[in-house]
């Protein structure tokens, strides 16, 4: 059964609960502490006086200090009032290596509060069977099979919150320079996903960047060597390849955006889009007779697949047929288009991602966390 944070508590988990009330707790970094005068967190900034100091904070004896209920983060202060949801994972979807803090508490609620102070904490693991506590500046995947019980995961309704999409990142943290980053798609339910946030400083754009070749050839009558000849086993170059380096999506659907050759490398000069191949080497019931438009799709390593209901065959053409498609469960799907001439590509609907069994390393992408 999941249950909030908030229910256990009675109320919203604040962030200054654990500076007030539990200032010796075993277990507790020092270091990691705000620093404060009266349990108002320090910014950092010197002040002269009334008027001095940014928002939400207070000059006292020269130094900007926040309100009470409010934390210091990134020279800002801000009041957070975060709620967490009990779910199930297992171990194997946790890296314990990749917390940013660890220690030992006597109770869940010094645990999460100890969340609270930590302005990157999204997710925290509390074993009461030895009082561990591990808080995380990503939330991992949840399974409701598994056997770990003592996760807790961020909601959406305090002020803390994961970033839906490139420019969500952009706007709530200010940051400009492209990257891989960690973004919640609402419409993978808020599962982690690793997105390349390109033009960050003007218009965030989501790519996807992918580890192996993902390439797909135009051939038609310029790889000609003997005019309106069919079935030549040999071809006039270039062979027109597109090969993508990163595939732009949008985040709102996971739907590839395939005629985006921002980060491809293109031989020839007709680009063929994303997921499709063109052949115009003869007829597909002469035999011996061979294709040349080949597509290759390989998605391993980023955590995502075609969803497994696009379906792949000829678009349109002549005498023309999809043959030797192959499609595997780990985000490999590869095809020849055969015909006089035909294109063959997604003939159910446009090509859209979808979460795999893949697990990505926390590592592989910077955790960018909001707060309002």
């Amino acid at each position: 059964m999941l249950l909030t944070m908030a229910s256990l508590t009675e109320a919203p988990v604040h962030g200054n609960m654990l500076q007030q009330s539990n200032p010796k707790l075993p277990g507790l970094d020092a270091n990691r502490i705000t620093p404060a005068i009266n349990g108002r967190s320090l910014l950092g900034v010197s002040c002269s006086g009334v008027n001095s100091c940014p928002a939400n904070s207070v000059c006292e004896s020269g130094q900007c200090s926040c309100n009470l209920t409010y934390f210091a983060h990134n020279g800002k202060c801000y009041k957070d009032e975060i709620f967490l949801r009990q779910t199930t994972t297992r171990i194997d979807l946790i890296e314990l290596s990749m917390a940013i803090w660890s220690g030992h508490f006597p109770l869940r609620s010094d645990c999460t509060s100890k969340c609270t102070q930590e302005p990157d904490c999204v997710s925290l693991l509390y074993n009461m069977a030895d009082e561990s506590c591990d808080l995380f500046n990503v939330i991992y995947d949840s399974d409701d099979r598994g056997d770990i019980d003592y996760y807790w995961v961020l909601e959406d309704r305090g002020n803390r919150w994961v970033p839906e999409s490139c420019l969500n990142l952009s706007t709530c943290s200010g940051i400009r320079t492209d990257g891989e980053y960690w973004v919640y798609p609402t419409v993978t339910n808020r599962r982690r996903t690793k997105i390349y946030c390109h033009n960050l400083a003007t218009e965030p754009s989501p790519f996807i960047t992918l580890k192996y070749p993902n390439s797909f050839i135009f051939h038609d009558g310029s790889n000609w060597i003997k005019r309106h000849r069919q079935c030549q086993s040999s071809i006039q170059p270039p062979l027109k390849t597109t090969e993508f380096v990163k595939v732009k999506i949008d985040i709102e659907s996971m739907v590839v955006n395939g005629t985006d050759y921002t980060f491809t490398s293109l031989t020839g000069s007709k680009p063929i889009q994303y997921g499709y191949a063109h052949d115009c080497n003869g007829e597909i019931f002469r035999n011996p007779c061979p294709h040349f438009g080949t597509a290759t799709i390989d998605t391993r390593g980023t955590g995502l697949i075609v969803d497994p209901t696009v379906d792949f065959g000829l678009k349109h053409g002549y005498e023309a047929a999809m043959k030797n498609f192959h499609r595997s469960v780990y985000g490999q799907i590869s095809f020849t288009c055969a015909g006089w001439c035909g294109i063959c590509g997604p003939i159910s609907g446009p090509i859209k991602f979808k979460h795999s069994m893949d697990f990505i390393s926390a590592s592989e992408a910077q955790a960018v966390i909001c707060h309002k």
